[in-house]
């Protein structure tokens, strides 16, 4: 692609949109709502909202570019499924474009203790304080 290229940054558009959008409507997106400056050289990339739609814009140093794709068999991915992801990868944003979906990992970082948990934490420290009574004998 043409605008692979090195710090750039893709950035997705939090709703789906209604495939008029010209530039003006996409560039009003880009600058108000997203707070985003399109002089800057990145994607940013629309979700039609029926899902065989997707826009890309960016400004190529000497103008707007928009880039409409209409995918003949399938959908795309939904703007649902990212979630609350608002930027994405190239390598990402190419499987997108190709019809593919972004999976990413999630990551359960809560601290939930179950009983066999908790009783082995427990085992684990009544031999430390065993041993530590051990070595205050000698």
């Amino acid at each position: 692609m043409f605008f692979e290229r090195k710090n750039l940054r893709i950035f997705i558009y939090a709703e789906a949109i209604d495939m008029r959008c010209g530039f003006e409507k996409l560039h009003y997106f880009t600058k108000i709502i997203m707070q985003q400056e399109i002089n800057q050289g990145h994607l940013y990339l629309f979700f039609g909202k029926n899902r065989r739609r997707i826009k890309v814009l960016f400004f190529d140093g000497t103008g707007l570019v928009q880039i409409s794709k209409r995918i003949e068999r399938g959908r795309f991915m939904s703007r649902l499924e990212l979630g609350e992801i608002s930027g994405i990868t190239f390598l990402e944003f190419k499987s997108v474009f190709n019809g593919g979906v972004i999976v990413r990992p999630k990551v359960d970082r809560s601290l939930v203790l179950n009983k066999s948990m908790t009783q082995v934490g427990l085992s684990l420290q009544a031999g430390y304080n065993q041993s530590n009574l051990n070595h205050a004998q000698y």
